[in-house]
């Protein structure tokens, strides 16, 4: 059985989200680097969502003294969604 819902603390919950999103994305980079360009491979490896501020260029203010480039994107894969899946599974065993 898991633990309750209302003992557990929000902040844990996205600290388990956020490393399983790294977790799968340094999975999505090493299955990248296998060699060779197959099925399997893009299935995993397709970064299918894509969004963030300035994507898909950065925002530049470009004052000649000094270049300002503001930006933030965030690219999910399916490894990093098992990533998420893996750590919200193991959140609910965590006490």
């Amino acid at each position: 059985m898991g633990v309750n819902l209302k003992e557990r603390n929000i902040g844990t919950l996205l600290l388990i989200v956020v490393v399983g999103v790294l977790v799968g994305s340094y999975l999505n980079s090493l299955i990248g680097m296998i060699p060779g360009n197959n099925v399997v491979k893009t299935f995993f490896t397709y970064n299918f969502i894509h969004f963030g501020a300035g994507f898909p260029h950065a925002l530049v203010l470009d004052l000649d003294a000094f270049k300002l480039q503001f930006g933030f994107q965030m690219k999910f894969s399916l490894l990093s969604i098992i990533g998420i899946v893996l750590g919200l599974y193991f959140f609910r065993w965590y006490k």
